[in-house]
């Protein structure tokens, strides 16, 4: 989270607390279903959770684009375009996407593999000032992330759009887009971190983000780091720390030596304790006390149409689809305010055990931010009146 959005999301907030509804800071959206590559680790290996999902009546192009502009009405700020799948399976309509939100002075970031882009694609991402752009990349050698994407070549094609966009904004004198690299830390490349660090240096990166597996299939199971690789894993993330001081490449590291989130078991407990140093009574009705602010700030747009508080949600009971109903009515109704008066109520759906190690760290800085204005009385919300 950079410093605008968060201070923006701490006034938004602030806004909420005072009885003032506010719209979201940011949409994560699925533009499409698809992907052209097999990660070991990805969700879509649970046919559980791929059955559960319904594309029977997909969003059209059209109204999805009807969204980006309504969504700059109400006044959103960001948009990461994801969900899951490949974003740029169809290139041509992200890039419609993309104009637009960048017409519209909104932020965005766009998630991707790295494996489908052309020369012409990138030079014009760079042109239209796109801002920022994450990569995956699970390992520093094609052997190692070939085989985690299920697909050879992919590290190739991969870093080398990276070396394309390094290129072109040179060429063309742009800052940006400014791009990293995402690693899922698996027990093929926990130990591989410092040199994950050099490539983000030799690649032009901006950062390289780590995040523990999830576990979605048997196949994710057996990819998952033992206790002894969890220990060992702390002194890696150390030297590559030193690593990214010296180089001058953030990481997220430090985070996760902080919140030790590489069993996802925990993630729960850690944000009830974040949220205990700071609510010291069981009946301290503060909003400081939602043990997650999403439900006020974000929302994902799933292909399926489904509007949801974040991405992790594997819940589609009560949701509304956003075929026929406009964003505001959506994000100001009855579903997202039940959400909303749980969340007061300190009840985290089940699926928060999935949260990623990033979200829990924005958390506690953007708790400490409204900690330094709690004094204010418009903080406090009374769960009645929520």
């Amino acid at each position: 989270m950079n410093k605008k959005i968060k201070k923006e999301s701490v006034r938004r907030l602030a806004k909420w607390a005072s009885g003032s509804p506010q719209p979201p800071i940011r949409i994560d959206l699925e533009p499409l279903f698809g992907c052209n590559l097999e990660c070991k680790f990805c969700w879509q290996r649970s046919r559980e959770r791929v059955d559960a999902c319904d594309y029977s009546n997909p969003l059209n192009e059209n109204r999805i684009l009807e969204i980006v502009r309504e969504a700059a009405k109400m006044g959103v700020l960001e948009w990461q375009i994801a969900g899951g799948w490949e974003p740029m399976v169809k290139p041509d309509f992200c890039m419609q996407i993309m104009n637009l939100i960048k017409e519209k002075e909104m932020y965005g970031c766009l998630t991707t593999n790295g494996t489908l882009f052309t020369e012409k694609t990138i030079k014009n991402l760079v042109k239209i000032g796109w801002d920022q752009i994450l990569f995956s990349l699970e390992g520093p050698t094609a052997e190692i992330h070939d085989y985690l994407t299920g697909s050879k070549g992919s590290f190739e094609k991969s870093v080398n759009t990276m070396r394309l966009f390094k290129k072109w904004k040179q060429n063309l004198g742009k800052k940006k887009p400014v791009y990293s690299f995402h690693t899922v830390l698996t027990n093929k490349n926990y130990d591989k971190v410092s040199e994950m660090i050099k490539w983000g240096a030799e690649l032009g990166c901006e950062g390289v983000m780590f995040d523990p597996i999830i576990a979605w299939s048997d196949e994710g199971e057996k990819l998952k780091l033992n206790s002894k690789q969890e220990e060992e894993f702390k002194e890696h993330a150390k030297e590559a720390l030193r690593i990214s001081k010296k180089l001058k490449i953030p990481t997220n590291l430090s985070n996760l030596l902080e919140v030790e989130l590489i069993d996802r078991k925990e993630v729960e407990e850690i944000i009830v304790k974040d949220v205990s140093k700071i609510v010291k009574s069981k009946n301290d009705d503060s909003f400081l006390s939602a043990p997650c602010f999403a439900p006020w700030l974000n929302l994902e747009i799933r292909i399926s149409g489904h509007v949801v508080p974040c991405r992790i949600c594997n819940s589609h009971e009560y949701v509304n689809k956003i075929h026929n109903k406009n964003l505001r009515d959506i994000w100001y109704g009855d579903y997202f305010n039940g959400v909303r008066e749980r969340m007061l109520n300190g009840k985290l759906p089940s699926y928060c055990t999935d949260c990623s190690s990033g979200v829990v760290v924005d958390l506690r800085g953007v708790r400490k931010e409204l900690l330094n204005v709690s004094r204010n009385p418009l903080l406090k919300l009374s769960l009645k009146n929520g």
